[in-house]
């Protein structure tokens, strides 16, 4: 019910914003928050169904699939049907080659540090490369899943829009110190304080990305590198 009311709210001010001539120009950000908190309420549907329990592999990767199509196909629909376009969420080309090299090059580095990374922040236990090699399909799925998921959500519908306003370093430090605070109740690693400063510096560096390609594919897959030696942690402890 918060999240139906927080949703109402936001779509009726953003509607109000674009019918006054004086304030039209808030319109997309209204309407960006309004995005963002009706695919948080049916991200949250979906859980409170509990349908899975996290206990296997399949019943954390399955969810985070099923919670991108939640936030992938309204924020998609919604911009298109209010006549935005889609390079407004930066689901575009953009700098297709600058984004795939960036992109590609942080992946590989996180993936070839992943066991270490898992181990020390993520309570990675009794790792090694011949265990966690049958995972991978696994892996990849998830972070895949959930790079699309957080870079449309937490910095596709809000960077373009802050830039108007605030511009570009602003807009990437204040996205970033959001994305870090949707952090803060983490279960999954004992070193909260220090993956927070992380989370910031890598939601600095995906804004970035985002910013200097126009199109989320590199950042994608910075983020989804990111999340290798979570997830390695998360499933060594299952």
């Amino acid at each position: 019910m918060y999240y139906v009311g927080i949703s109402v709210v936001l779509l009726l001010s953003a509607i109000l914003l674009r019918r006054n001539n004086h304030l039209g120009r808030y319109f997309h950000v209204a309407f960006a928050f309004f995005l963002a908190a009706f695919v948080s309420g049916l991200q949250q549907i979906a859980i409170s169904l509990g349908w899975w329990s996290g206990s296997t592999m399949f019943e954390i990767v399955a969810p985070t699939v099923l919670n991108t199509l939640l936030v992938v196909v309204p924020i998609v629909t919604l911009t298109k049907i209010t006549g935005g376009s889609m390079a407004s969420i930066y689901v575009a080309r953009g700098r297709l080659w600058l984004g795939l090299a960036v992109g590609s090059v942080a992946f590989i580095l996180f993936l070839v540090t992943s066991i270490e990374g898992a181990a020390t922040l993520f309570a990675g236990k009794n790792l090694s490369f011949e265990r966690v090699l049958p995972w991978m399909p696994w892996v990849i799925a998830f972070v895949l899943s959930n790079g699309v998921r957080e870079e449309l959500w937490m910095r596709g519908i809000f960077l373009k829009r802050f830039e108007t306003f605030v511009g570009s370093k602003t807009a990437n430090l204040l996205q970033a110190a959001v994305f870090s605070l949707a952090h803060v109740d983490v279960q999954y690693t004992p070193e909260l304080l220090i993956f927070l400063g992380i989370i910031f510096l890598l939601g600095l560096g995906f804004g970035f990305v985002i910013q200097k390609t126009r199109s989320l594919l590199g950042a994608i897959l910075f983020h989804a590198g990111a999340d290798v030696p979570v997830i390695i942690g998360v499933f060594s402890n299952l």
